[in-house]
């Protein structure tokens, strides 16, 4: 502990030291620095919006999700081009709605209020956090930047950063209760609220419950028509917290239990055939952030609990993860500066029923500093945000990471806004992966180290446009891709290893056509081609479907407001001959009545329950479903 602390000392004071020559140029902030409101934009830390980010930006605000058709955060981020958010959860437990950017799921880094939330215990393919732990009631906003966040925020930003930004305190003592239903047995129920105390403190809660019933999620072979079926979930989510001038802290605290049952996998057996397997999730979350507009601190800590039950074990997986961030926004002359760093101490562990000692239970420390600037170049501007890396992890090889990103921009006199971008990125491989599973066979690779690679995007945005749009081109590589190496194929034991390369190119861009006072439509195009390799054997093309085509179209006009979304995956590679490689065409559909304090909506999902295989292991998409629900505010 000792050995921790001193290194975390020695950090900060690093990172302190780097604040002298801006304060020996500058001896104070001036005045309009001082004034600018305390945001946070994901993406960089110089912007002061998501349109000034030199990448393909998407925001979803809270207007956009309460006319949508989305049931929870899953389904709102296939709403972005080139992000796939249709695959149930990969254990059928429901503990772990899926998405997909660029092609990529475990290199995909989720922020939850700017905080990157990743778990330790993933396998390969994986996203490594879990959606369901997020209450789609209490978003406020979600934005979603392409290409690779590694200088900025670090380990797996690699095909994107998603930052969930949650509800904040109102300014006035204001509150709601919404109420849901639907079939399959569709309950949510949500109440919050905020209650103002002085001109600069204010106090919020909030509370939502979750149920749901049976639901398909697999189909394991279309000639026996035996599904796996979700049985049962049930969630609830509770954040209270506290604001007040610079200063916020929020907690957040939730626990879902789910049922479900493998029969389409022929379990025949007494045992299988009585008992279901459950799954116990319960997470806390803890930020205490200050933010005056020129310096950013924040101190975080999250504690994961998953307890998964067959009828033989109950296997316990846990992480634990504190973190702390200081930045500050400086200008020597005229060039901006942010300077900052980054520590982040993780623990994770697995035990089960059946097994004496621990499967695992490893901690690891992260040191990062980084800068950021942005230097004029005539018109245009060259940034640069440099980023170091240093892992110390317990019994397996340290790594040290150089992460640089570079970019041209230049915004015209129209607004239209150029850019060119080139950035590294990197993904720490999880514990899981490094100590393995021994109840399952999984085996130990201390030495396994991170994916590495490069992304480079050239496009062009008006995002501040009365019809705002964007498009882009972007190729990415990866070295060291981790995947799984079966060495006995009777009993499926293997290691995790650095066998695999990908590399994808593509485009994508999106634009929203206001073309009358209550009528808007939003076409979105993305298109990717991915390929994989697996050691010295051939580029083989990736099972994702390459075109991905989204249509939404909006009416507005108090007291009504409408939604119909239309989405077509195409031209799919299935590699298992049983499934039904044909495309992929989604309609959700939702329409409001809002008067006085008090709207009813009814939403659909997947309009005409329509079927398919999203993947070659016989997965399927969401079957439709109607939802009423109220909404009273007070």
């Amino acid at each position: 502990m000792y050995h921790l602390w001193r290194k975390t000392a020695a950090v900060f004071l690093f990172s302190s030291l780097l604040a002298l020559p801006a304060f020996a140029a500058e001896k104070a902030v001036s005045a309009d620095v001082a004034e600018v409101a305390a945001v946070e934009v994901t993406g960089s830390r110089l912007a002061e919006s998501t349109a000034d980010v030199p990448a393909q930006t998407y925001v979803i605000t809270r207007e956009d999700i309460d006319n949508s058709a989305a049931r929870d955060v899953q389904d709102v981020l296939s709403r972005v081009p080139g992000v796939n958010g249709l695959l149930n959860s990969a254990s059928m437990a429901q503990d772990k709605s899926s998405v997909l950017v660029r092609g990529l799921a475990t290199e995909v880094l989720l922020l939850v209020d700017g905080v990157p939330y990743l778990g330790t215990n993933y396998m390969s393919g994986s996203n490594p956090f879990d959606l369901r732990s997020i209450s789609l009631t209490d978003v406020d906003r979600i934005e979603v930047v392409k290409g690779a966040g590694s200088a900025i925020y670090g380990s797996n930003a690699a095909g994107g950063v998603i930052n969930i930004i949650t509800r904040k305190p109102s300014d006035k003592t204001t509150g709601s209760i919404t109420l849901e239903g639907g079939n399959k047995e569709w309950f949510r129920g949500n109440v919050h609220g905020t209650v103002v105390l002085s001109d600069d403190l204010k106090v919020f809660a909030g509370y939502t419950r979750t149920q749901e019933g049976e639901t398909k999620t697999r189909l394991a072979n279309p000639a026996t028509g035996l599904y796996d079926y979700a049985k049962d979930y049930r969630g609830n989510d509770y954040y209270f917290g506290f604001a007040k001038g610079p200063w916020a802290f929020k907690a957040e605290l939730g626990d879902s239990k789910s049922e479900w049952d493998y029969s389409s996998q022929g379990y025949n057996s007494d045992v299988w055939s009585t008992e279901r397997d459950r799954q116990k999730n319960e997470y806390k979350r803890f930020m205490l952030n200050y933010a005056d507009g020129v310096n950013t601190g924040r101190l975080y800590y999250y504690d994961n609990k998953r307890d998964v039950t067959d009828p033989y074990a109950t296997t316990n997986y846990r992480d634990k993860v504190f973190g702390a961030t200081y930045n500050r926004k400086q200008e020597i002359g005229t060039t901006p500066f942010v300077f900052g760093m980054d520590f982040r101490h993780e623990n994770g562990n697995i035990s089960a029923s059946n097994s004496i000692d621990d499967l695992y239970d490893k901690s690891r420390n992260e040191y990062a500093p980084y800068i950021e600037t942005s230097v004029p170049i005539g018109d245009a501007a060259f940034d640069i945000g440099l980023r170091y890396e240093h892992w110390d992890i317990e019994d397996g090889d340290d790594a040290n990471e150089f992460i640089p990103r570079f970019s041209l921009n230049w915004a015209n006199r129209d607004g239209l806004l150029y850019y060119v971008t080139a950035g590294r990125y990197f993904s720490m491989p999880s514990f899981y992966q490094i100590f393995g599973d021994s109840r399952y066979s999984v085996h130990s690779n201390p030495n396994l180290k991170p994916e590495k690679g490069w992304t480079y995007d050239i496009g062009v945005k008006d995002d501040k446009a009365k019809n705002p749009w964007n498009f882009g081109v972007f190729y990415m590589d990866m070295k060291d891709k981790i995947n799984y190496e079966t060495t006995d194929f009777v009993t499926y034991e293997g290691h995790y290893i650095n066998v695999d390369e990908y590399r994808a190119w593509g485009f994508e861009g999106q634009y929203k056509w206001n073309f009358h006072e209550n009528w808007s439509y939003t076409q979105g195009l993305s298109y990717l081609h991915a390929e994989e390799k697996t050691g010295s054997s051939d580029w083989t093309r990736s099972n994702m479907p390459r075109w991905d085509i989204s249509g939404i179209l909006n009416f507005k006009k108090d007291p009504w407001n409408a939604e119909l979304s239309a989405h077509y995956y195409g031209d799919r590679q299935l590699t298992n001959a049983v499934y039904d490689e044909e495309d992929i065409f989604i309609v959700n559909a939702a329409v409001s009545w809002k008067v006085d304090r008090t709207t009813i909506k009814l939403a659909c999902v997947n309009l005409f329950d329509k079927e398919f295989y999203l993947n070659n292991n016989g997965y399927i998409n969401p079957e439709r479903r109607f939802i009423l629900s109220a909404t009273y505010e007070f």
